[in-house]
């Protein structure tokens, strides 16, 4: 490992400072609950989808620790993203450039991306087991690899902070508008409009241009992981047919999963559709859902809704965008926002069940008695007294002899804290 490479990542060695460009001003709401972990003894793993702010984040941390004091010397970054390294490799040359003991200083090391390191979660218990006073701070994009690893090796050693794109409240925030203005439909309702259709990637909020927008997520976000992260993990035969997977999905949102009919679709073994969508879901690029049956296993043999991670990918592959299918980006929204696992389908259909709670999305000008029927049916199966339906505007209580249905316009619901 050069020594030069190491200076290189953390430049407040020399300047005692973040650069502003990588520590920003504007900070995720899970940023204090990430900050109160941080002198807490086990690693804090940061994961989730590529661009949504987990290095930005390490920056904050690390400028946060030079304003307390901590010896800039104490302060280790790596980025496996950009070079390929050992752990190893990386500790001990940081321990021969500033003559570090482990064993005697509390050192903060964070490692972006590390899911790349060979063998990281062997190294990583090696020098936590050995070097108590070694807080590492580690990031990745893929679920599926952090997670398998953790759990073999790290089991409680470990805390996950999940990051996801922006919530409806930050872009809010993002966007300079106070709490005290979210209560002011006029205000809110075109910043929705546009959160809505475009998503909630934080660098692409103040691009002008679809172009822009669209080269943005398909060359930094879909193309990286499509074509680098997943086949990197696993054999992929056809990366390809991962994207097209990716696109039918994106496009068509809330789509039942038959394996068997993609097969004869695609001309592909199912088993492969099967691990193809495993890979996408497990990189973060979609969500699926469960049919919903209290107490019981059979959710996981009934086929799934999956969803796109975030309405960025359907602004990327969907030509035009209606008013019907509008519809179904609130949809994801909701989804997404609750990081919802399950929907119900019996003789009507529930959107979302959250919580043991029906959750069925209507974006439309009128609700109508027909609207009610599958709430209705769901509670009174379940025994449930409380429904919620998410409106385009109506805001009303619906009374009947269950229990109560809730309305409430999407905009206002998504501006909840939950």
């Amino acid at each position: 490992m050069e020594k030069a490479k190491l200076e290189e990542f953390n430049h407040w060695w020399t300047t005692s400072k973040v650069d502003e460009e990588l520590a920003l001003p504007f900070k995720r709401s899970i940023y204090s609950e990430i900050e109160g972990h941080i002198n807490k003894r086990f690693i804090l793993a940061l994961v989730g989808l590529r661009r949504v702010g987990k290095t930005t984040i390490i920056y904050q941390i690390i400028k946060q620790l030079l304003e307390k004091n901590v010896d800039k010397t104490n302060i280790l970054f790596f980025s496996f993203d950009e070079v390929s390294a050992e752990l190893s490799e990386v500790l001990e040359t940081f321990k021969e450039v500033h003559n570090k003991d482990f064993r005697k200083e509390k050192i903060y090391v964070f490692l972006d991306e590390i899911q790349k390191c060979n063998n990281w979660e062997n190294e990583l218990k090696k020098y936590y087991d050995l070097y108590p006073k070694l807080k590492f701070i580690i990031s990745g994009s893929e679920s599926l690899f952090i997670r398998k690893k953790t759990k073999e090796t790290l089991a409680g050693r470990i805390f996950e902070f999940a990051l996801n794109p922006f919530a409806f409240r930050e872009y809010l925030r993002f966007n300079e508008i106070s709490e005290d203005e979210f209560k002011y439909e006029t205000k809110i309702k075109p910043l929705f409009i546009k959160f809505a259709e475009k998503g909630g990637f934080p660098e692409t909020f103040s691009f002008e241009t679809d172009k822009e927008f669209k080269e943005y997520i398909r060359s930094l976000v879909v193309d990286k992981i499509i074509y680098k992260d997943i086949p990197r993990i696993f054999k992929l035969e056809d990366p390809d047919f991962l994207r097209v997977l990716l696109e039918l999905i994106a496009t068509n949102p809330g789509m039942y999963i038959d394996y068997q009919s993609l097969s004869k679709q695609f001309e592909k073994d199912r088993r492969v559709i099967k691990s193809y969508i495993t890979y996408l879901k497990e990189s973060f690029l979609i969500t699926l859902l469960g049919n919903y049956r209290k107490g019981s296993i059979i959710t996981l043999r009934k086929k799934k809704r999956a969803y796109p991670a975030d309405n960025a990918l359907i602004y990327l592959y969907k030509p035009t965008i209606d008013e019907d299918f509008f519809g179904k980006m609130v949809e994801v929204l909701v989804v997404n926002k609750l990081k919802a696992s399950s929907f119900w389908k019996n003789s009507g259909e529930i959107d979302i069940v959250h919580e043991d709670i029906p959750i069925e999305i209507k974006y439309q000008e009128k609700i109508n008695s027909e609207d009610f029927k599958p709430i209705k049916e769901f509670m009174k199966k379940f025994n449930k007294k409380e429904g919620i339906m998410i409106t385009k505007n109506e805001e009303r209580e619906i009374k009947f002899e269950k229990g109560i249905i809730k309305l409430i316009p999407v905009w206002k619901w998504l501006l909840e804290e939950k």
